[in-house]
């Protein structure tokens, strides 16, 4: 009997809940969203979407905080806001610096002063030694907006898309791969449209391909250890500074939700 292995992509995943946001307030409700959102992104990436690609990844919580800190989501205009990189580093030093996408959920409907944008993320570097030996987190922030959606799935994509292109230090990108020199999929279906499918979003065999490389997965991410010693700091510091950058003029990411259920903004 042929017996076929399937390799293992396992994405950790570590929430850090603020003072006030949705299904935040108990224990119990904190670890159901973290568990909705978690089946949402193992649906998307894992199991898929016909007509798209079954990825076989699998999103795993690996760590769940609650803070007394409260964070309008309507001031919060970007990933390197000083009150969200106190929280991530909080966590990192919680789980030792541990390779996973970090998650912070703050309270109000939507981000940014205007509109209706439901969470931003992105890859930060961990260290770095060359264009093939280096790590990665996820950053993410997400309103209450995302509640029961897709939203995490969709960030965790902008993340675990950072690479390297080629050799060349200034190669790295968090471009859709199925959507050359874009941050976002064209095709409204597909899972990193720039506003969020509600139903069944598809991902293609290019993205699907591109995340499994990813140095958030875990399996990659063990392949680097115990060379952080070697980390090229100087480096590491403007590849992060770029990948900010690169972040402010991005399409902001939307939720698509059926339209009797629609929000009508104040």
């Amino acid at each position: 009997m042929r017996v076929v292995v399937e390799m293992a992509f396992t994405v950790p995943v570590v929430s850090i809940f603020t003072a006030g946001a949705a299904s935040g307030g108990t224990s119990q409700e904190r670890q159901a969203r973290q568990g909705n959102d978690i089946s949402s992104s193992n649906l998307a990436w894992g199991s898929g979407f016909s007509p798209g690609v079954r990825c076989g990844m699998t999103f795993t919580a690996a760590g769940r905080f609650n803070t007394p800190t409260t964070i309008n989501s309507r001031s919060v205009t970007s990933l390197d806001d000083p009150r969200l990189v106190a929280l991530f580093d909080m966590a990192k030093r919680q789980t030792n610096n541990a390779t996973a996408l970090y998650v912070i959920y703050v309270s109000g409907e939507f981000l940014t002063s205007s509109g209706n944008v439901i969470g931003m993320g992105g890859p930060r570097f961990k260290f770095f030694n060359s264009t093939t030996d280096y790590g990665l987190y996820g950053h993410i922030v997400m309103s209450d907006g995302a509640l029961n959606s897709y939203g995490l799935a969709h960030e965790a994509g902008h993340c675990l898309f950072g690479r390297f292109l080629n050799s060349n230090q200034n190669s790295f990108t968090i471009n859709d791969p199925s959507n050359p020199g874009s941050d976002h999929s064209n095709n409204p279906q597909n899972l990193m449209f720039p506003t969020i499918p509600n139903e069944n979003p598809q991902i293609v065999s290019s993205q699907c391909s591109t995340a499994r490389q990813s140095k958030i997965v875990l399996q990659n991410a063990s392949n680097s250890r115990g060379r952080i010693i070697k980390n090229n700091l100087t480096t590491m510091k403007k590849l992060n500074a770029r990948i900010i950058a690169k972040m402010r003029f991005m399409k902001k990411d939307t939720l698509r939700r059926p339209a009797k259920r629609r929000r009508k903004l104040a």
